[in-house]
This record gives structure tokens, C-alpha cells and sequence, in this order.
């Protein structure tokens, strides 16, 4: 205590009291979890790291189909034999008719065919040793053709653990798997005492979320549909975006300056509605005019408010291009949203990239997204992640420049809709979003790029003004509704 009342005073002898007032009233928002970007210290937390610790495990699951194809390194075996000893080595020869192993078995352990294959145990030839790896495997493994996954580390049968409206979890329940064995020596004293008593509070075993989402569940959030009686004419409309979304000033700004500056009397409201009518569109054109995106992609979720509660905004962003290739409103961080978002970004990715790579932080939901959308779309997605602000891993310091490219357009994204100081619903942020993506990609000049906006269309660059620009957006939005 004596070192909280030190820093107490500390405090009172650097500020006033109308910051002090401030810290307070700072202080008590994140006590009361209105802050969820600060959270105080955790003391238990620090002593049990591991404690109700979740995350996806990077290894997709194993299939009985795909459990030998994975494992291929039956070639290399061979090449060191050959090189060890000089001379390549020979399959088995059967002596007899009737002892050669089947056509389609293969080795457990390195994927050898059946012609490296031969029958261990007699007359039962139930048990088959590898002259590659010398390993010993049975014919019929147990459960080899029921279960639907195996584990990537000891290719054990997973088991369904627990069943959800969503997804439905398996788990490994093989007290020698690596992934088991490597989580529990991660445990500290303390940690090991209370796995000892209540072993669920610690995620040690390799597990599998299968989500159980359609093509019609991966539809981003796109604005409603509002036609309305425009009295004024399209310039008016364009000029009044131009203020409110491209300047970042508030709806009741907008209206002063328009009446006071250029004698157009419009109400705030009606700037409320031009957004909308115009958000229906500009979303349509951002779809269709997106361009081919870059093969490396950084995304977040940053939140907003809506009627009072937090909600949340996803967004991925092109490495070299600075295209925002996707985004999407949400309430949740859950992985459903990350879904809609990645498979979105991934949408134009050049075909020529065998490979695409998506950078975001440690929220799991992004890694089991990855699973479903390989598994479904039959992609060849990479995950990489940086956790928290410090470079404690290769990983992290490699891809920290894209980390930090997201955040800066999370900020950005701040910038335009601060104004707002929250929505009241929840089709008031997607129209401000898709308004902002619009600006960003088509208007916004960018220092990175040469002061160029990052997906250029002929018809919008010949425009001088923003007003013309926005104009021409909505126009060619229009054709692509029709």
C-alpha cells in the first residue's frame, strides 16, 4: 500500500484536478470493462500463463484417405540406403504364392507401398514390417475406415468430444501424442497442481472445431436497399458524401456548412439518408471494381458501438496494392465473421499464387477459419501470426510491417467515423463502412503508392473534383445493381 499511496501523490503533484478528474473517470471505465481495448494487470494470470489458455491448433487434421499421401518420406529413406550403403534397395521378393502383403496397404509410419511390405507374424498375417523404415504396422488398422479424423502428430483416431449448433469438437485422447507430451512440460509447479485436480481448466490435447457453415452463411454484411425522394440534384448529394465521408465531419457539420457556404438547405437528416441511398451502390462498386489482390494480406477486427454495445469491424488490406479487399460488421469476434472476411480477400487472388498468405494476430478464430475455408474450398491458405507488441518470435518480427499497416488503417478508420460517437444500428455502421472503403480505394490519395489511389478506374480519375468522383462511383454502382 505504501506504494500506491507514493504513486498517489506523485500523481496529485504533476496534474490538476481537472485531469486528475480525468484518470478517474478513465480508471473506472476500464474497472467496469467499458474500455475493452485496456485491461488491468491480472496477477493470477501471470502466476498460471497457461490457465483457460485457447488456441487453434496450426495443424489441420489428418483423414484415413490422406493419413499416408501426407507421409511421403519413405523416397527419402531409400535415398540415404542408397547412399549409405552404395546400392538401392530391392523390394521384397515372395518365395510363395499367397504370402505378398495386399495391393493398397502402405506403412503406418513412413508411407512405404506394399511392394516394401512383408507379412511378421506367420501364418496370421495380420501384422506387416517395413523394409524401409523396419517399423511394424497392422493390415486392418482399428477404426482406420470409421473415424473421420486423425491426429497430425500421432495419427490416432480423434473422437467426438462435444457437439454444437455450429461445430462439432474432436479431440485426441492419446496419452503419448507429442502435441500432449510438449504442452504438459509448458506447465509451471503451480499449473501442474491444479491439472492434478481439474485437468479441463488447461488445453493440453490436440483438438478440431468442425464448423458446420454453408455458402449461404459466407455473405459479408452489405447495406439495405433505401430509396428515397432526392429534391436535390446529384451534385448536391456528391458534395454533401464528400464532406461527411471523405472530411470525416459529423451529418450536423456537413448540413451547417452546405447552408452557411454554399446556400444548400438541407437538414442533417437528409445528409443521414444520402449516405444510405448512395451506401447500396458504392458497396456494389467496391465489389465489382476490387481488382486482383495481393498474395499476402494483412486483417483485424477493430470495434464500434451500436446502441451501446460493442460490435466489431473486420478488415484485410493488400501488402504492396493498399487495398482493402475486405471488410465486414459483426457482433461478435467469433469465427463465423473471420470466415466471411478471409474468404472474401482471398476472392481475387491471382490464380498463378499457389500460395496465400494472411497475417493477423492471435485471435484463434482466424486459425479456424483457415481450416474450414482449405477444407471447404480445397485452398492453400497460410496463417501467420504476431502476437502481442513485442518481436518474441521470428514470426512476429517478420510480419510486424503488416501489423502495423492494419493498425494504421484501423486508425484510419477511426478518423471518419469518430463523428458518429457510436450507431444506433447496426445497418448505420455497414453504410458508413462501405462509404469509407469506397473513399479509401477509388478517392484517397496515398503517400505509399506516390500519392495514387490504390485501385485506379479510368472513368474516376479523369473526374478533378471529389464530388465528381463520388458521382461517377454511384453511377457506375447503379449499373452494376441493374
Amino acid at each position: 500500500m505504501k506504494k500506491i499511496m507514493r504513486f498517489v501523490i506523485w500523481i496529485c503533484t504533476k496534474f490538476t484536478r481537472a485531469e486528475i478528474e480525468e484518470i478517474i473517470k478513465g480508471l473506472t471505465d476500464i474497472v467496469n470493462d467499458r474500455n475493452p481495448e485496456v485491461k488491468p494487470k491480472d496477477d493470477f494470470q501471470e502466476k498460471h500463463p497457461n490457465y483457460r489458455k485457447f488456441y487453434v491448433d496450426p495443424k489441420p487434421p489428418l483423414t484415413p484417405e490422406k493419413k499416408v499421401t501426407e507421409k511421403k518420406y519413405w523416397r527419402d529413406l531409400i535415398k540415404q540406403f542408397k547412399k549409405k550403403y552404395g546400392k538401392k534397395l530391392q523390394p521384397v521378393k515372395n518365395k510363395k504364392k499367397g504370402t505378398a502383403v495386399p495391393k493398397n496397404s502402405r506403412c503406418r509410419i513412413c508411407g512405404a507401398p506394399a511392394k516394401y511390405l512383408y507379412f511378421n507374424d506367420g501364418k496370421k498375417r495380420t501384422q506387416l514390417r517395413c523394409k524401409v523404415c523396419n517399423s511394424l504396422s497392422q493390415i486392418h488398422p482399428r477404426n482406420r475406415y470409421k473415424t473421420k479424423y486423425l491426429c497430425p502428430y500421432c495419427c490416432r483416431a480423434l473422437y467426438l468430444w462435444k457437439e454444437r449448433k455450429d461445430c462439432s469438437i474432436y479431440k485426441c485422447n492419446n496419452d503419448e501424442c507429442q502435441c500432449y507430451l510438449q504442452n504438459k512440460t509448458k506447465l509451471n509447479i503451480a499449473e501442474k497442481i491444479i491439472v492434478a485436480v481439474r485437468s479441463s481448466q488447461f488445453k493440453l490435447r490436440y483438438q478440431f472445431r468442425e464448423y458446420h457453415f454453408t455458402y449461404a452463411h459466407l455473405k459479408p454484411t452489405e447495406p439495405k436497399r433505401k430509396i428515397i425522394n432526392i429534391r436535390n440534384s446529384l451534385n448536391t448529394m456528391t458534395l454533401a458524401l464528400a464532406f461527411y465521408v471523405s472530411m470525416g465531419l459529423s451529418s450536423r457539420k456537413t448540413a451547417f456548412i452546405l447552408k452557411n457556404i454554399f446556400s444548400i438547405d438541407i437538414s442533417y437528416k437528409t445528409v443521414i439518408n444520402y449516405a444510405e441511398a448512395a451506401a447500396y451502390h458504392c458497396n456494389k462498386f467496391n465489389n465489382a471494381y476490387k481488382g486482383e489482390v495481393d498474395s499476402r494480406q494483412a486483417g483485424d477486427e477493430t470495434y464500434i458501438k451500436i446502441n451501446g454495445k460493442n460490435a466489431y469491424v473486420f478488415f484485410f488490406i493488400g501488402e504492396k496494392s493498399r487495398v482493402i479487399s475486405a471488410y465486414h460488421v459483426a457482433e461478435t469476434r467469433d469465427t463465423l465473421p473471420a470466415i466471411i472476411t478471409m474468404n472474401e480477400a482471398i476472392r481475387n487472388v491471382s490464380k498463378d499464387n499457389s500460395e496465400t498468405t494472411l497475417i493477423t494476430d492471435g485471435n484463434p478464430s482466424y486459425q479456424a477459419g483457415i481450416h474450414f475455408i482449405n477444407q471447404l474450398f480445397k485452398k492453400n491458405i497460410v496463417h501467420k501470426k504476431v502476437i502481442g507488441l513485442q518481436n518474441l518470435d521470428n514470426e512476429s518480427e517478420e510480419f510486424r510491417p503488416l501489423k502495423q499497416l492494419i493498425e494504421r488503417l484501423n486508425r484510419t478508420f477511426k478518423y471518419h467515423t469518430k463523428n458518429r460517437c457510436g450507431f444506433k444500428s447496426k445497418n448505420g455502421a455497414v453504410v458508413l463502412t462501405s462509404l469509407f472503403v469506397t473513399h479509401y480505394n477509388f478517392i484517397r490519395p496515398h503517400q505509399a503508392l506516390k500519392y495514387n489511389v490504390p485501385v485506379q478506374v479510368n472513368e474516376i480519375t479523369d473526374m478533378k473534383t471529389i464530388q465528381g468522383k463520388w458521382s461517377k462511383i454511384i453511377q457506375m454502382g447503379m449499373d452494376k445493381a441493374a
